[in-house]
């Protein structure tokens, strides 16, 4: 019975454990998403981005394509004009051939033929500065529209290579998605099966909580019950709560009409208490009633402190340091059994307490059975 309690508390923490651990994965996963999303929006926003740089790029080329094709129209006006020029000089040597023929009548005329064979030299020589210059400019624009050219097909596969992360990024999120989902059912389906367990638990613990203290009644009755006798014992008290000490005269506790040894000594035995625990397991105490108010004093217990004695002396009492009504004591006042957690020694156990009543029905004391709780 015992085993059976001690393992459903073992399966409960393990229980609680698996629920934990999927609540945090469930919660890294949804900090991932989060992550996830962010690169999202940040590779969006990346491919948009190259996108438009590409579109810029497409409408520098255009532009540029368009200056060249101006820079061949005015390749060609020069070749006209050098073509008009050349022409004008022929003809302005033609005329100063035909004014030397004509001798004194012919003079000014020639003199008007030189001007135009000048001016058409200088318009020759202009046209050919031209020419150069529009020849350089359309040897760098051939240059920026092969730069422009390598920069948009770059552009291009950088689109491309932000799309594809685009597409990858939005599978892994979707992934993750799902992955959340998947772990956020898991993690509810954890803390279901938590919770069934820890009722499983707490419904073993009860059971053995009753069985173990109806057979500590039991027991109490074949050995004659509690009685208080005429004499006075002196205890030495500690407030489990407090720690403090104190001195204090007591009825002597009767267990079947005999006295009641106090045995701190948890290698030799203890009447009662160890033989309940031989039975069932766990842990068993006797308590005697302290003083009007009700608090108890334990006279006689399996629990065993740090220091490696039994935890006898030690006392419960009414009102809790915070003033506070201590539970265990208000239902055994009140005529009542307690069952449910309790701190025992400092530490949690699921408990059970009742009252112990002498032949007279005067409340003489109360017997405690618990199991510590992991």
């Amino acid at each position: 019975m015992e085993a059976a309690a001690q393992q459903a508390g073992v399966l409960s923490q393990a229980s609680r454990e698996v629920s934990d651990t999927s609540r945090q994965a469930a919660e890294s996963l949804t900090e991932l998403r989060v992550a996830i999303t962010d690169i999202s929006s940040s590779t969006s926003r990346a491919s948009s981005v190259a996108e438009e740089a590409v579109r810029d790029a497409q409408a520098v080329d255009e532009r540029i394509a368009a200056l060249q094709q101006a820079s061949e129209s005015i390749t060609e006006m020069v070749r006209l004009i050098s073509a008009i020029s050349q022409q004008s000089r022929f003809l302005a040597l033609n005329a100063f051939v035909e004014a030397a023929r004509a001798g004194e009548v012919g003079r000014g005329f020639a003199v008007v033929a030189d001007e135009v064979k000048q001016l058409a030299t200088r318009t020759a020589q202009a046209a050919e500065d031209i020419g150069q210059q529009i020849a350089a400019v359309q040897s760098e624009t051939r240059q920026a529209v092969s730069a422009i050219q390598r920069i948009t097909g770059t552009l291009g596969s950088i689109a491309e290579a932000q799309d594809a992360i685009a597409a990858a990024v939005e599978q892994q999120r979707a992934a993750a998605d799902r992955v959340v989902d998947n772990v956020d059912r898991a993690a509810s389906g954890s803390a279901r099966i938590t919770e069934a367990v820890a009722q499983l638990a707490d419904s073993q613990r009860l059971v053995y909580v009753r069985r173990a203290l109806a057979l500590a009644q039991d027991l109490l009755e074949e050995a004659g019950g509690l009685s208080l006798g005429s004499g006075q014992v002196t205890l030495t008290v500690r407030d489990q709560a407090t720690a403090a000490q104190s001195t204090v005269q007591l009825p002597e506790l009767l267990l079947g009409g005999a006295p009641l040894a106090r045995v701190d000594d948890p290698r030799r035995p203890a009447p009662l208490v160890d033989d309940v625990v031989a039975q069932v397991g766990g842990t068993c105490t006797l308590f005697q009633r302290l003083d009007d108010a009700g608090s108890m004093v334990r006279v006689a217990t399996t629990v065993v402190t740090p220091a490696g004695t039994r935890n006898t002396g030690t006392s419960i009492a009414r009102t809790n340091a915070d003033g506070s009504a201590n539970p265990v004591l208000a239902a055994v006042l009140a005529g009542n059994t307690y069952t449910g957690p309790a701190t025992v020694a400092g530490k949690p156990y699921f408990t059970a307490y009742t009252g112990v009543h002498a032949p007279s029905g005067e409340l003489v004391g109360m017997l405690y059975v618990g199991l510590p709780v992991s």
